[in-house]
């Protein structure tokens, strides 16, 4: 797979069930070793440093899937950019988990761009590539880069 020419920043560590399932269905060699802090939390919680391992394995499988979700986030969005020429580049793609978004920064000819895209959004273009949602992300790219959509070159303001 070719390597990403973009930033990608998740920094938190959710997992759905099915990731928790697979973390306490894992071989014990699987398990991540644990710093002192992360036993002394176990203790504190009154489990043990294997159960409390196994619920760090779930976040790093989590944290997994959310980094290959802004990884074909940004591919999706280098493909919007693609049509809109050749100044603007993608830069990183960022979870902003607690607004329940995606924050795509883009070096545009104007300068560093900021474009928040939902959750919701994204996962219907990642998921099923519906051609409606594909516009309104296109959308919401060029709006982002200051630009109107029909000349598609940047607006004063």
């Amino acid at each position: 797979m070719k390597e990403a020419s973009f930033e990608v920043r998740v920094p938190d560590y959710t997992s759905s069930v099915e990731e928790y399932h697979k973390a306490q269905l894992a071989p014990r060699s699987e398990l991540p070793k644990l710093s002192e802090e992360e036993k002394e939390m176990a203790r504190k919680f009154k489990i043990s440093e294997d159960e409390y391992a196994r619920g760090v394995l779930a976040g790093l499988y989590g944290r997994e899937r959310k980094m290959a979700r802004a990884r074909r986030l940004g591919e999706a969005i280098q493909e919007i950019l693609k049509g809109l020429g050749d100044d603007d580049r993608l830069l990183s793609v960022l979870s902003d988990v607690d607004r329940l978004r995606w924050i795509v920064r883009i070096q545009s000819p104007e300068g560093v761009r900021n474009v928040a895209v939902s959750a919701e959004l994204a996962d219907d273009v990642i998921d099923w590539g519906l051609r409606e949602q594909i516009d309104e992300w296109r959308s919401l790219v060029v709006y982002g880069l200051g630009r109107d959509m029909l000349r598609e070159k940047p607006t004063s303001g």
